[in-house]
């Protein structure tokens, strides 16, 4: 199991009882100058049948509403900006690399992160269209191939499937591969035995997730000592599986074993001010962070 170091992001005001998060918690939350927004977003519905010739891709409806809420969250962001100021704010998205992969052994090409990040980019681009944004604000037109999301390792889902191959058989051979399977996995109810195991839990997700994001407020704070007149939103799309043990675990200092859903295209937004000081506000809670 890895260790996470420099982690950032830690609820400092104690347990704040949540109950689900939701599109409505994806607040378009304006960066200072100076400071930044990260955002981290669950991927859109994805085809589930096991029957279907293109199982794991995103469902047409669901990419589209992804498309639809990027655009009204960065209109929000560009329309609270006059004409100068919108010269000033630069945007990156980053994703998951994950590729679909479940316990009853089907693996396919599909990344559901990467393409719902993809129909986050089509939202943004048509925003700075309209408000005459530079195609440079967008950073990953210069630091992603062709110009797409930058693939992150460390937001992927699950772990076990791939590098712990003998606790995931023994966790199917106890509980199956349906939902008996995720909820003994989530509740953490064979502790002992991954520990033994060496297996990745739902606390080292949540630590590896907040690693990943503590790299960005780095790459941000870097980018801002660099740009000291500048505003930062980075978007990052991951899954159910990582953003529910983080948000638990560092957001909302909450009961590990509790069921937090987060729907599909859901998420949080995280804001840091120029002096550092971090913040998030789900369900109407302000909560301050490390």
């Amino acid at each position: 199991m890895n260790e996470w170091p420099n982690q950032i992001f830690h609820n400092e005001g104690g347990k704040v009882e949540i109950e689900r998060i939701t599109s409505a918690d994806l607040h378009p939350k304006m960066p200072e100058i100076g400071g930044s927004t990260i955002v981290l977003q669950r991927n859109a519905k994805d085809d589930r049948r096991k029957d279907s010739p293109d199982m794991g891709a995103l469902e047409v409806g669901a990419a589209e509403q992804v498309r639809v809420n990027a655009k009204e969250f960065f209109n929000k962001i560009f329309g609270g900006l006059n004409e100068e100021e919108r010269k000033m704010i630069d945007v990156m998205v980053i994703a998951s690399d994950s590729t679909l992969s479940t316990p009853d052994g089907i693996k396919n090409k599909h990344q559901r992160a990467v393409e719902t990040a993809g129909q986050v980019m089509t939202g943004l681009r048509e925003s700075m269209s309209e408000f005459f944004i530079a195609d440079g604000q967008l950073l990953n037109n210069s630091a992603a191939q062709n110009g797409g999301a930058i693939e992150v390792s460390e937001l992927r889902d699950l772990m076990i499937l791939e590098e712990s191959p003998e606790f995931t058989q023994f966790l199917i051979d106890k509980y199956g591969t349906g939902v008996e399977f995720w909820d003994a996995y989530e509740s953490d109810s064979e502790r002992e035995t991954r520990v033994e195991m060496g297996a990745e839990g739902p606390d080292g997700i949540a630590d590896r997730v907040n690693y990943a994001l503590s790299l960005q407020a780095q790459i941000a704070d870097e980018y801002h000592k660099a740009n000291p007149d500048r505003r930062l939103i980075i978007w990052a799309v991951s899954h159910y599986d990582s953003i529910s043990p983080f948000i638990k675990r560092h957001i909302a200092g909450i009961d590990m074993k509790k069921y937090l859903p987060v729907d599909q295209g859901a998420g949080i937004s995280i804001g840091i001010d120029k002096r550092g000081k971090a913040s998030c506000e789900i369900q109407g809670k302000e909560l301050s962070l490390n």
